[in-house]
């Protein structure tokens, strides 16, 4: 059996224009209802928006992936060209540091070798000027002990006397003027042979300042010295002379072999 009271309270629809939608209200948690926020109408996207979307979204990737790549390739190339540059600056600071420090080994080593020729030359010095000294010194003792042998044999044996007035004698231009011989007192008697001998007029000359074993013999024009100590000291000098001669072709000898040799390196 029908309720007829419920059907009292329906509305036909005929009478029916809208209707709302009805929902459960919100509730805090204190039992209070909530507003609910109003929805927003969401338009539907068009084929245009979406391409505008996909066109945007595409720009922004490639500029996103633009930055990207140009941070990361300027850091990559920041970081490489600060590497090489690095390198090349050690490289080349190495390399001058290795040039100056040999100009400056070579500049300490020339340093040392000047004043090492120099201390050289300071010792050597005195021992050159000392060696020219002992030479000297030694030239002059072996003249005077030569000198005191002689001088002693002639003071004790001067029968060589008549010899040496000979000598004397044929060393004068000419003995056509008044010879005149100069002797020691004690040689006197032993030229009296050689005196009386000569075609030309002749005298003997006693002077004790002569030393025993030599003479001088005179003319008007001539004067022949042949004593002891000129004929010693010619005697001497000759020595020496030899000697430098001797030393002159040693030293010539020496240099043409040098020569010599430089030319067989060369030819070699």
């Amino acid at each position: 059996m029908k309720d007829s009271s419920r059907d009292s309270r329906r509305i036909p629809k005929e009478q029916l224009t809208a209707y709302e939608r009805w929902e459960l209200p919100l509730l805090d948690a204190s039992g209070n209802e909530v507003a609910r926020e109003e929805e927003r109408e969401v338009k539907p996207l068009t084929a245009s928006d979406i391409d505008e979307i996909r066109q945007a979204a595409r720009e922004d990737g490639f500029r996103e992936g633009r930055d990207a790549g140009y941070q990361e390739g300027f850091a990559e190339g920041q970081e490489k060209g600060h590497q090489e540059g690095l390198e090349a600056g050690l490289a080349e600071g190495r390399e001058k540091g290795e040039q100056q420090g040999r100009e400056e080994s070579r500049q300490d080593v020339d340093a040392k070798l000047e004043r090492l020729e120099q201390v050289m030359g300071e010792l050597l010095q005195p021992i050159s000027r000392h060696e020219d000294e002992l030479e000297a010194a030694l030239v002059n003792l072996t003249t005077e002990l030569a000198r005191a042998v002689v001088y002693r044999d002639l003071a004790t044996d001067s029968s060589q006397i008549q010899a040496v007035v000979r000598r004397a004698i044929e060393a004068l231009p000419s003995t056509t003027d008044n010879v005149r011989i100069h002797v020691h007192p004690d040689d006197a008697a032993l030229i009296t042979e050689v005196a009386t001998r000569l075609d030309a007029p002749s005298s003997i000359v006693e002077d004790p300042a002569i030393m025993p074993g030599g003479c001088k013999v005179e003319t008007r024009n001539s004067l022949v010295d042949f004593t002891v100590e000129k004929r010693f000291q010619k005697a001497v000098r000759g020595m020496f002379d030899k000697q430098s001669e001797l030393d002159s072709a040693v030293g010539a000898e020496r240099e043409g072999g040098e020569a010599g040799d430089g030319d067989d390196i060369n030819a070699g």
